[in-house]
């Protein structure tokens, strides 16, 4: 843990529990901490730069998302994320996903529309370029702008959240970078059902997105 966890930028202007909790959310999935690895809280906090109670704060949250647990007398132990975590995680992004799709549908305009239709150009090109980097930024906007465009802020917090677990997940492995062309032709298809206002395909192939992501993700990794 000796560089792992480096003083946070003064010009980071989010809440300190949040960029902690961010770090070791992203070490734990990416593996950087293993399970079985003791977070020991003062060495984080001095490491940091940062007092302990956000640091404290960031080890409770781990502990309801399940990727780290209390144990007496050894105190905040690493779980780390399991096949069946992440399974639970794509259940819900479906849900959520269609949801965040139906709601675009029935307010987005057609400037919105030609938004989406721009990132999606754009990401084709980094396809053919093999842009891994910023082809995955695009892909985060294209489905931000979905999500504002759908009006629920409850649903942008919880997607917000699951995103985070899913693009550290992305940073463990490469293997995603294989569907981007099948990706592609979905996003294509939504934006299609977005123009002719049809709310229920568009959940429908909001849904139908994340489940081929799920099992492409299941097929092709081999550490789950």
């Amino acid at each position: 843990m000796n560089q792992l966890f480096e003083k946070i930028e003064t010009t980071d202007l989010r809440p300190i529990r949040e960029i902690v909790l961010e770090r070791l959310r992203r070490a734990i999935i990416e593996g950087t901490l293993e399970p079985g690895d003791r977070l020991v809280e003062t060495y984080i906090a001095e490491n940091m730069g940062v007092s302990r109670t956000p640091v404290r704060e960031a080890f409770r949250q781990l502990e309801i998302e399940g990727l780290a647990e209390n144990v007496p007398r050894k105190g905040t132990i690493v779980k780390g994320i399991s096949k069946k975590d992440i399974l639970e995680i794509y259940e819900i992004r479906e849900m959520l996903e269609g949801l965040s799709a139906r709601l675009a549908c029935a307010n987005i305009s057609k400037e919105q529309i030609e938004e989406l239709k721009h990132k999606i150009s754009k990401m084709g090109q980094l396809i053919d370029s093999r842009d891994s980097t910023e082809y995955w930024k695009l892909h985060g906007e294209f489905h931000n702008i979905i999500q504002h465009v759908s009006g629920n802020k409850r649903l942008i917090d919880q997607m917000k959240q699951i995103n985070e677990y899913l693009a550290d997940l992305r940073t463990r492995t490469l293997v995603m970078d294989k569907r981007r062309s099948g990706a592609m032709e979905e996003h294509k298809k939504l934006i299609k059902a977005f123009e002719e206002k049809d709310e229920m395909l568009a959940e429908k192939i909001g849904r139908e997105h994340v489940i081929n992501g799920r099992d492409f993700l299941f097929k092709e990794t081999k550490f789950l």
